[in-house]
């Protein structure tokens, strides 16, 4: 294969879904290296948390800080939070809802609904870069309809990349994904740690 051929080749793979799986941490870590990567180049940002709340994580000020740089050559970046607190509720002082004495509750499944209702919005604006972290994870648990995430995926039109975040997707999504990344937790040192929070 020539040059010419291997450029033009690469050029026609385009990147459209990409998605960040895995136990292990550094997956919402990742969606924030993305993110300052396309903010640094002049593109448009949205990143929806799912099943997270900002009091409960470290980045908010930063993030919060590059949403009103409105620095020369920056694009715009765009931060929602959505959830609902379950800290100390599950086992071992898990967060997560779905291990809640309560069971999933009709609040949890509304902030979830608001959270892809956010996505909406970004896609239908073409944002450059659309991250839903954690939206797998509520989507496996019933929070989200897998057919809602596919309605999703099929707002989504050039240039925008869309990024999941979870601990696992169903086989027809990462057939679908561009690019699928997966990070296997070897060893951890027990608990988050403020400022590191995994």
């Amino acid at each position: 294969m020539t040059d010419e051929e291997t450029d033009s080749a690469y050029k026609s793979i385009e990147e459209k879904l990409r998605l960040y799986l895995g136990t292990g941490c550094g997956k919402t870590t990742a969606t924030f290296g993305l993110s300052l990567r396309a903010i640094s180049r002049g593109k448009n940002v949205t990143i929806v948390f799912f099943d997270k709340l900002e009091e409960n994580s470290s980045e908010g000020p930063a993030l919060h800080f590059l949403e009103n740089a409105n620095q020369p050559h920056f694009g715009n970046l765009s931060v929602h939070y959505t959830g609902v607190n379950r800290i100390g509720a599950g086992p071992k002082g898990s967060f997560r809802f779905y291990n809640s004495p309560n069971g999933i509750l009709a609040e949890d499944i509304k902030e979830a609904n608001r959270g892809l209702s956010l996505i909406r919005e970004a896609l239908l604006r073409a944002d450059d870069l659309v991250i839903a972290d954690e939206l797998l994870n509520v989507a496996h648990a019933g929070l989200i309809e897998w057919e809602a995430v596919k309605e999703i995926l099929s707002l989504r039109q050039d240039p925008t990349v869309i990024v999941m975040t979870g601990r696992n997707a169903p086989e027809w999504l990462k057939e679908a994904a561009s690019t699928v990344s997966v990070i296997d937790q070897l060893k951890h040192h027990g608990r988050a740690i403020e400022g590191l929070d995994c």
